[in-house]
């Protein structure tokens, strides 16, 4: 017998097409009794979706056999699969119609298409003729089952067909209408007739800015004689910043928006609010669609952006932001199965958001019903994951920017000129002998320690032993300097080493030779620092926004990674474990302080057969962790090493400021204290020397550095005006230069190639997949260094992917009219919805390319038929020909959507801000548009929610629509709805209306049009019942205010009384006498003698006792 789970693994889409769209085909003309209908109609369908499970020489579960004619006739264990002839009685058809829900074919659940299911009908009802004589071979039933074959298949589903050209003919309608109507005629359907003006209005404004129009704009249009009053008002709508604000919110829900990432601390996405910005502005500025896509994949990679001059901006940067929002757990102990997770929710989002497929859905093996392999897959993930997690700078660095930045140089080059000048006679007050030293430098002496200018000083001073071992040292580390290289080993004065990272930030794309230095941005000092070769992101301002990240690392066995760093600001160092981008736990991060050199150690024991890569940072451009309010921040790193765990580079932080004293003396160490203060004087001139001539060594420029700090260089302002002036001069530039405007983004470095993963399982990486597009539409693999994101977003636009047009005008579509021409808009895939008017959709996808890839001009193109304008009362025979108006024979009646329910609230109340726009998300009952609320995935706003607003997990192409009695509930409730009735009731020009103009009014505030008779008697004998109910309450208020009043009477005389008898027997009891207590009944006094002077109790003296003084 058959087993109830048949196992049929695909669904063969191809032969729906006739069915869907275009002209008649050949295969269309072939009868069920030809060779050709086996061939083109049931042959595929048996090798796509059977033979994996039901093989003559293979799997053959129930004993079914389908790959030949004889096992088809005979059947399984339940018997024959066939009657020839009898269709009804074939348990064949039984099953693939899915009569029986506990046993159904094919084997993944999908019902075959039911133009499928009636070509299976057919063929047997004709007595299902079938060529196959023999079982196939191996060689054979492999090329009808390898994935080529399949996949040739599948792209003859509708979806993935090129876009018809077709127009629609001579018709005088709007080609819409014309579209609409040739379905309505097939089946005999009148569409419905054009609404009312006042319901035209408000249906258009709703769609186009989510707000409703006010009765200024109502009156205006109804009393329009012009025939294109219609038209004006679509263009008006158009125009005004109200749309972006609406249609953007739109495309938020398709690119999941959310502004934190979720888990536990849920931690912001830092400036994720400027992708929504931007958006608005974009689509307000009308941006072509292609260039929005190119920008949502690679904006950051564009070689000519788009730039908005005004405001200094790089818009096209901003588009990628919405690839860092997705949800991150807190410290997952399996970082590579985290990177998988977040990295396919790229993957997911991307491919339904843009294209409408499933393309997350072959991870763990080909796609069960599209022509997606499961090498596409991993073709994508190595782009989504060659790109690591960070902030992009989306300044634009204009021609008044670049200038200033000479500018700075110059000066700084004057600047050091003076330095240089006023140093070197400073050379001349050196002290000859210690005798002559200054006090500061024995001060200095006293308190000085390794790696301070003086210590040498301090170490000869001490003893001829102490100084002795100081100089072993030293010469020890000079003589070692550089020995330990190799591996995964970088210095940064190596220009070739250097260029294996990756820098970004004004002043990240190359390092700096030795003896470059900085100014103080305030304060009474010049220089802050003489710095050695390496990287900086400091050397024209603080204020710049850097980031350094290492290539990627594979730990092969325990490491320990130490980083020669230096930084200020709040600047951090951290290694990222396969791009985790939050701290926690496993995921340590170094601050960095103070500005001095060291090395900094992280164990990497723990990650042991993962991939790293480390990351340096100013404060404000980590991914997750940036502190957004340092303004100051930088960093800077001359050495990078990886590690056998335990080992350590040579440690020459302390010494190595002291070769020029070595070099200078050539390895002789000084007979004596003024020995070695020479050597100081000609080791410093030497030092600016080169300093001067740009060629110094990393220890000159450290041991001058020290000099500075040391306080040893006049280095104050105060002390040279021509200096001051320069040094203020640079200061008031430096000042004057745009801060970055940091947006989330994905920061570009090597790309790599992913490993396929064996069934999607992190543990079991199989042969690496080339970065590429999918290979339905082009299998080359991607040539790009790089990760191939620019690739992508121009394979996404290229001419023959028929999926982007249809993809968007459909959601368009759908947002207008309530139910896009393919009901599922993120799913073009075979287990998605079929388009209702096949031909309508790609005239639309043809059109909107031919317009430029103008998104208003489609929405005006299709708000503009009658179509947009009918009516939505349905006719009796619509409701019964077709009840869920796929025909489009009316309007649909539809619902609004959360945040117009929330904004048209303040709106009428008075109370909506439409006009400040743009700006950092707001929390609480704000008065401003609900696109600006704050989208927090553990703090969702709880009345948007409850109205729909999508969760951002996922793309949202359809919200759910449901109803549910807190919603009643909340509109009768929230304290924010109350608020916005009471404002709305306060209002003045209310009270000065009657009842009726009152009434009236207000429902074209609320409405947009006056109320009906009914209507208007029904408000008035509400407000009647509600003047005579306040009435009533107000009488029974007044009677238990004068009870109230009777009672507080009765209880203050009571009160009195009881007071006053209180007081009366208060003042009794002070008038009785004091109580007696006992008398005494004698006394003594032993200064009279023994006897009582009170009774008769007298004493007498026994054993030698006597009477003393009383």
């Amino acid at each position: 017998m058959l087993p109830k789970k048949s196992s049929l693994l695909f669904i063969f889409f191809g032969v729906a097409v006739s069915f869907l769209s275009g002209p008649p085909s050949v295969q269309s003309a072939s009868t069920p009794t030809s060779r050709d209908f086996f061939e083109q109609k049931i042959r595929p369908i048996l090798a796509q979706d059977c033979y994996e499970c039901h093989q003559s020489s293979g799997p053959r579960k129930g004993g079914l056999a389908l790959d030949d004619r004889q096992g088809l006739l005979k059947g399984g264990d339940s018997g024959p699969s066939i009657i020839p002839g009898n269709p009804d009685q074939s348990l064949l058809i039984q099953l693939i119609r899915h009569e029986d829900i506990d046993r159904t074919m094919p084997r993944s659940g999908a019902k075959l298409e039911d133009p499928v299911i009636r070509d299976f009908e057919a063929w047997i009802r004709h007595g299902a003729p079938d060529p196959r004589d023999f079982p196939p071979t191996q060689e054979e039933l492999t090329l009808d089952t390898q994935w080529e074959a399949i996949m040739n298949r599948r792209k003859q589903w509708w979806s993935f067909q090129p876009i018809s050209s077709e127009g629609t003919g001579n018709s005088v309608l709007h080609p819409v209408d014309a579209l609409i109507q040739e379905k309505l005629e097939e089946v005999g359907l009148e569409a419905a007739p054009r609404a009312d003006k006042e319901i035209l209005m408000r249906r258009l404004s709703f769609a186009l800015r989510g707000l409703p129009p006010s009765p200024e704009e109502l009156r205006s249009y109804l009393l329009d004689p012009d025939p294109m009053a219609y038209e004006t008002w679509v263009d008006t709508f158009l125009d005004s910043p109200q749309y972006g604000e609406r249609w953007a919110r739109h495309w938020m829900d398709w690119i999941r928006y959310a502004e934190s990432h979720g888990s536990e601390g849920d931690p912001t996405i830092p400036n994720a609010w400027e992708y929504r910005d931007y958006l608005i502005r974009a689509l307000n500025q009308d941006i072509p669609y292609d260039q929005l896509l190119m920008e949502h994949v690679a904006g950051d990679l564009l070689s000519s952006p788009r730039i908005d001059h005004a405001n200094r901006r790089n818009e096209s940067a901003m588009g990628t932001a919405h690839l860092r929002m997705v949800f991150h757990g807190f410290a997952p102990t399996d970082a590579l199965e985290e990177k998988i997770r977040f990295t396919d929710d790229q993957i997911n989002t991307l491919s339904k958001a843009f294209q409408a497929i499933t393309v997350s859905c072959a991870r763990c093996h080909n796609h069960k019903f599209d022509p997606i392999s499961q090498e596409d897959y991993y073709a994508w993930f190595g782009i989504m994951a060659s790109g690591r997690p960070g902030m992009v700078d989306a300044r634009h660095r204009d021609e008044k920017d670049h200038q200033r930045r000479l500018q700075l140089k110059d000066l700084k080059f004057e600047i050091q000129n003076l330095l240089l000048e006023r140093w070197n006679k400073h050379l001349g007050t050196f002290p000859a002998s210690w005798e002559e030293a200054s006090e500061s430098w024995k001060t200095g002496i006293s308190d000085s320690k390794s790696g301070d200018l003086f210590w040498p000083l301090a170490k000869q001073l001490e003893s001829p032993q102490a100084a002795k071992a100081f100089w072993e040292t030293v010469s020890a580390a000079h003589a070692s300097l550089g020995s330990n290289q190799g591996g995964n080993q970088w210095t940064f004065k190596d220009p070739e080493q250097a260029s294996q990272w990756f820098g970004f930030g004004p002043s990240m794309q190359t390092t700096t030779a030795a003896g470059n230095w900085t100014l103080e941005s305030d304060g009474p000092t010049i220089v802050q620092q003489v710095l050695p070769a390496g990287f900086y992101s400091h050397l024209v301002s603080s204020k710049d926004p850097g980031a350094l990240h290492s290539p990627r690392i594979l730990l092969e066995q325990p490491m320990d990674l130490w980083l020669l760093i230096n930084g200020d600001g709040g600047s951090m160092a951290r290694y990222a474990v396969q791009h985790y981008p939050r701290n926690g736990t496993v995921y340590p991060v170094e601050n960095l302080q103070g500005g001095s050199w060291r090395w900094k150690r992280f164990n990497l024991d723990y990650w042991q057969g993962d991939a790293v890569h480390v990351e340096l940072s100013t404060a404000a451009d980590q991914a997750v962790l940036a502190k957004l309010g340092q303004e100051r921040s930088w960093f800077g790193a001359r050495q990078v090493r990886f590690l056998p765990s335990g080992q350590s580079p040579e440690n020459h932080v302390q010494v190595e400021l002291y070769f020029p004293l070595l070099e200078i003396r050539k390895g002789v160490p000084p007979k004596n204290i003024d020995d070695l203060l020479k050597s100081y004087a000609e080791s410093l001139a030497l030092s600016l020397e080169q300093w001067h001539q740009g060629t110094m060594t990393d220890a000159q420029s450290l041991w001058l550095n020290q000099w500075i700090q040391r306080q040893q260089l006049p280095n104050n302002l105060d002390q040279d005006p021509v200096l001051t002036e320069k040094t203020q001069r640079w200061r008031q530039i430096e000042k004057g230069l745009a801060s970055p405007i940091r947006v989330p983004g994905i920061l570009e470095t090597r790309g790599y190639d992913q490993p396929l993963l064996d069934r999607g399982d992190a543990k079991k990486p199989l042969h690496d997949v080339p970065r590429g597009f999918l290979s339905y539409l082009d299998a080359t693999p991607y040539e790009a260094t790089d990760g191939g994101r620019l690739q992508l977003a121009q394979d996404l636009i290229r001419p023959d992917n028929p999926l982007t047009q249809r993809v968007i005008v459909n959601r368009l579509w759908h947002h207008l009219f309530g139910r896009g021409i393919v009901s599922t808009p993120d799913n073009f895939g075979k287990l998605g919805s079929p388009p209702s008017h096949p031909k309508l959709l790609d005239y639309l996808a043809h059109r909107f390319k031919s317009d430029g890839w103008s998104i208003k001009k489609a929405i005006r193109f299709m708000v503009t038929s009658e179509t947009w304008k009918r009516s939505s009362l349905a006719s009796h025979e619509a409701e019964r020909l077709d009840p869920d108006n796929r025909l489009w024979s009316h309007f649909n009646l539809r619902r609004l959507d959360a945040e117009t329910i929330r904004d048209q609230l303040l709106w009428i109340s008075g109370k909506l801000d439409t006009k400040s726009m743009y700006g950092k998300p707001l929390t609480g009952s704000h008065h401003r548009r609900s696109v600006y609320q704050r989208v927090k995935r553990n703090d969702l706003d709880s009345f948007l929610s409850l109205f729909d607003a999508p969760t951002p997990s996922s793309t949202t192409g359809r919200r759910e629509n449901t109803n549910v009695p807190g919603q009643s509930l909340k509109l009768l409730n929230d304290p924010f709805v109350i608020d916005c009735a009471e404002n709305w009731a306060a209002d003045g020009n209310l009270d000065a209306m009657d009842l009726s103009q009152r009434i009236t009014t207000m429902f074209e505030r609320s409405f947009g049009r006056s109320p009906t008779f009914s209507e208007r008697t029904q408000c008035e004998l509400f407000i009647q019942e509600m003047v005579l109910k306040k009435k009533n309450h107000h009488q029974k208020f007044l009677e238990i205010t004068t009870q109230k009043e009777r009672w507080e009477e009765t209880l203050q005389q009571m009160d009195e009384q009881a007071r006053a008898r209180v007081r009366k027997e208060r003042s009794i009891a002070l008038q009785t006498p004091e109580p007696q207590g006992p008398k005494p009944f004698a006394a003594w006094d032993f200064s009279k003698g023994p006897d009582d002077q009170m009774g008769q109790m007298k004493l007498k003296l026994e054993g030698g006792a006597v009477i003393k003084d009383g």
